[in-house]
């Protein structure tokens, strides 16, 4: 048999004692219902105190929203007759601009009438007996202007008869060439502008019997001024006929 040896054993570490009162669960359960009643008591007078307050401003708040609305009203019907005088007059503008560009096609077709006029009215004055030979190639009517699509050309207009007082006589048929002499001005420099010689076919042949009407247009160089245009009719080299037209 083997011995141990005996030892006293070791008390177990105390824990430190709370010592805590002990009251009864009914007393627990008054003390809740105390502070429950307190707080219910706070929150109603609050309550009731708000509404008294609410009432006493009700009166003045709900006349101010009355007269908020009834500014917001007058507010609206004045944006509204102001909207409807601005779409009249821009309907009314709108018609005026259509009547003036109505009026300005008017005015260029009666325009155009005008200048036809004028080259007939020459025509037929050329028609009339005249002392003396007027037989030959004559330049009744020659006109220029600038180009209305494009600044950078000029536009021109030309009559051509050949007979004079002999315009109802059996006449040969003409054949002659067209040629135009601009006179411009360029960075303070006088050019001259030859169309028909410089520019090979920039200008119709000349094939009339009595009359003929050429009109067309030509370019300019780049920041010309034209000063005047002159017209000149050749036949086989020579000189038959020219005019001068200022635009």
């Amino acid at each position: 048999m083997k011995y141990r040896l005996l030892r006293p054993r070791r008390a177990p570490m105390s824990r430190p004692l709370a010592v805590r009162s002990h009251r009864p669960w009914p007393l627990r359960v008054l003390g809740g219902a105390l502070v429950a009643a307190l707080v219910a008591a706070v929150a109603g007078g609050a309550y009731y105190a708000g509404r008294r307050a609410v009432g006493a401003a009700g009166p003045d708040m709900a006349a101010q929203n009355r007269a908020l609305r009834g500014q917001v009203a007058a507010v609206s019907a004045e944006r509204d007759r102001l909207q409807a005088a601005a779409n009249t007059a821009d309907a009314q503008l709108q018609m005026a601009r259509g009547a003036q560009r109505g009026l300005a096609q008017q005015l260029k077709t009666a325009e155009g009438e005008v200048a036809q006029l004028q080259e007939d009215l020459a025509f037929f004055e050329s028609l009339l007996p005249a002392s003396g030979n007027t037989s030959g190639i004559h330049v009744r009517s020659f006109r220029v202007s600038v180009d209305e699509a494009d600044t950078q050309k000029m536009h021109y207009r030309l009559l051509v008869m050949q007979g004079g007082s002999k315009a109802f006589s059996s006449l040969p048929e003409f054949r002659g060439e067209l040629q135009l002499v601009a006179s411009l001005v360029r960075d303070g420099q006088p050019v001259t502008l030859n169309l028909g010689e410089d520019q090979a076919g920039a200008l119709p042949d000349l094939r009339l019997t009595h009359y003929q009407r050429i009109e067309g247009t030509f370019a300019l160089p780049a920041g010309a001024a034209v000063q005047a245009v002159t017209v000149r009719i050749l036949q086989n080299g020579q000189l038959r006929a020219t005019q001068t037209a200022l635009p």
